[in-house]
């Protein structure tokens, strides 16, 4: 039985996909959303540029879960934002404290194309949760 469901957004076509079906299967599960966003630290950007960055993913939480509260009417729902360099490692963190039972990635995201090299963050998430995790094309 599916109870909790983790959905990663990063404002991607494929993360839009993904918050779709996130929402799909919560309201067919009756399952709680936990919708998860992770701001990624840059050293070279400054403090005002960051905080900008800041409210604009705020902004956009915030209108997915309304939407999500919305069209699906699903019960309950979570926003997490959090920071770091290793935003899978930070999502896989967050399903494992909140005890998700799947995680919702879009198959690509914002990243640049040099991380077609290293691993994408849903091919990483994919081989390390603990639990079921759905990649949305």
């Amino acid at each position: 039985m599916i109870s909790k469901i983790l959905v990663g957004l990063d404002g991607s076509e494929y993360g839009e996909k993904a918050f779709e079906y996130a929402c799909y299967l919560a309201k067919r599960c009756e399952s709680a959303l936990l919708i998860v966003h992770v701001l990624e630290d840059f050293v070279t950007v400054g403090h005002s540029i960051l905080k900008e960055l800041e409210e604009q993913d705020q902004v956009m939480l915030q209108k997915y879960k309304s939407r999500a509260n919305q069209s699906a009417m699903i019960t309950p729902i979570d926003v997490i934002e959090c920071r770091g360099n290793n935003v899978a490692k930070k999502i896989l963190n967050k399903a494992d404290k909140q005890k998700v039972n799947s995680i919702v990635l879009g198959r690509r995201g914002t990243k640049a194309p040099s991380d077609r090299l290293i691993g994408s963050v849903s091919y990483k998430i994919s081989h390390y949760a603990k639990c079921t995790v759905i990649i949305v094309r």
